[in-house]
């Protein structure tokens, strides 16, 4: 217990020592000073208490290309021309055509090209050779020509030596008769007849037949009658490059050219008129006398191989209305007439002399601009009783099809005429100049369709209306 007791004393010892001893009399108060501290403020910044939309970055320039320079537009290339000439491959005996304005008639299969000697066309007028015919014993070719200023009908031997028969006011195509010794043709009188409440108005025409002996000598031409022609018009408008070629070879464009004139053998004569085409005509050449036509406008007049049957297309050449561009048929000593259906509305009909088929051809349009009339075509067969229609060939870039015959082993010839697509597109560089556009203007071109089946090919180029002669 002692030792506690030392220690506590010891403690308190200290204290008192110290004057910390509590309730000491020696207790000194000490004062200390006051101490201000001052704490050095930081700016602290205040963030909102919204968020801010992040801005989308900006998308970085793209390095600008370089600058390459524009080529302007050039003229494009002219079609291919090929001169191409295999009339040896027509089975015929003779045939005649009109090639750069000259008409030729050539001896087949090896004979000479023969050019028939025709007058220079003056710069500036149009000319224009047609109607080419040949006499049923393919001695003599009949045909038309125009010189820019008068017509004339003349008559040419296969060596090329012509005749004039008639220098043709507004002229009408002439025909053979049955037997091949006799040529009609027809000329305006110069009397016109003034329409009144009943009866049309019209010009007045002379029928004139002339003989044509064997060596092929002309007899004085006689006037057999006359018939009125009733007023009628062709269509109007501008034509375009590939219409012209078409009209020339009988197309229906406008009917400036598609008169026809036949002698049947019933010995009534047929036609149709140029710039007209209201109906077919009939004339008795027995009495001389205008017989009654057809109530029916129609157009495209052709024989059967005997002559004594008539087919034709229904309506006026530039309409296309419901009820034109039917093929309907009938014989010469009757106003009666039959339809035969086809599958496809028709622009021209042939008949086949060896074989005895029809032949038509269709036409659709595809289009029409400022430059030009755009088609495509077709070329069908059909029986005369309207049976075994079928289509032998089909173009889907050609203006028209025309001037359809047969062959001696049952090919066909045909004229094929070209769409004006390549002038189109050339007329929009050359601002019309006509020397560079020649290389682009389209042609006709004869062509010949197997009877094989086998696609057609071009028999004489840049060339039309042949006529053939299996005699």
């Amino acid at each position: 217990m002692k030792r506690p007791l030392l220690v506590v004393c010891l403690i308190l010892l200290c204290l008192a020592l110290a004057g910390c001893l509590p309730g000491s009399a020696d207790q000194v108060s000490v004062t200390r000073p006051a101490v201000t501290e001052t704490i050095a403020a930081t700016t602290v910044p205040i963030l909102p208490t919204t968020e801010e939309p992040t801005p989308e970055p900006s998308p970085l320039p793209l390095p600008s290309p370089t600058a390459v320079p524009t080529e302007a537009p050039e003229l494009p290339a002219p079609p291919v021309r090929e001169n191409v000439d295999n009339l040896t491959a027509v089975s015929a005996n003779a045939i005649a055509y009109v090639q750069n304005d000259q008409l030729f008639i050539r001896t087949l299969p090896g004979g000479e090209m023969v050019p028939v000697q025709t007058e220079t066309c003056a710069e500036g007028r149009y000319c224009t050779i047609t109607y080419l015919k040949w006499s049923p014993d393919g001695q003599f070719l009949l045909y038309y020509y125009y010189d820019g200023q008068d017509d004339s009908l003349r008559l040419s031997d296969r060596q090329g030596n012509i005749q004039t028969i008639d220098d043709v006011a507004f002229f009408q195509p002439g025909a053979w008769s049955p037997d091949g010794r006799t040529l009609v043709y027809m000329n305006f009188t110069g009397t016109s007849i003034e329409p009144t409440e009943t009866q049309p108005g019209g010009r007045v025409f002379a029928i004139w037949t002339v003989s044509i002996e064997e060596d092929g000598i002309m007899g004085t031409p006689q006037m057999v009658g006359t018939w009125q022609e009733l007023s009628g018009g062709c269509g109007g408008g501008g034509r375009s490059a590939s219409e012209v070629l078409y009209e020339k070879e009988g197309g229906t464009a406008y009917g400036y050219q598609m008169g026809v004139t036949e002698w049947t053998r019933q010995n009534i004569l047929l036609y149709t008129n140029n710039c007209t085409n209201i109906g077919i005509g009939r004339f008795d050449m027995t009495t001389g006398t205008e017989l009654p036509g057809f109530d029916q406008p129609m157009r495209n007049l052709m024989l059967n191989a005997s002559g004594d049957r008539w087919y034709a297309v229904t309506g006026y050449d530039w309409s296309s209305e419901p009820g034109n561009n039917e093929l309907v048929t009938g014989t010469p000593d009757s106003t009666e007439i039959t339809l035969i259906p086809t599958s496809a509305r028709i622009e021209l009909v042939f008949t086949g002399k060896v074989s005895g088929a029809l032949y038509y051809t269709e036409r659709t349009a595809l289009g029409r601009d400022e430059t030009g009339a755009y088609f495509e075509s077709a070329l069908w067969r059909i029986q005369p009783d309207g049976s075994g229609e079928e289509r032998l060939w089909f173009g889907e870039d050609d203006h028209a099809y025309a001037q359809v015959s047969e062959t001696a082993v049952g090919d066909l010839l045909f004229v094929l005429v070209e769409n004006e697509r390549p002038l189109a597109a050339a007329a929009q560089f050359t601002e019309g100049n006509p020397e560079t556009l020649q290389a682009y203007t389209p042609q006709r071109h004869i062509m010949q369709l197997p009877a094989s089946g086998d696609d057609p090919v071009m028999i004489l180029s840049n060339a039309g209306q042949p006529a053939l002669t299996l005699q």
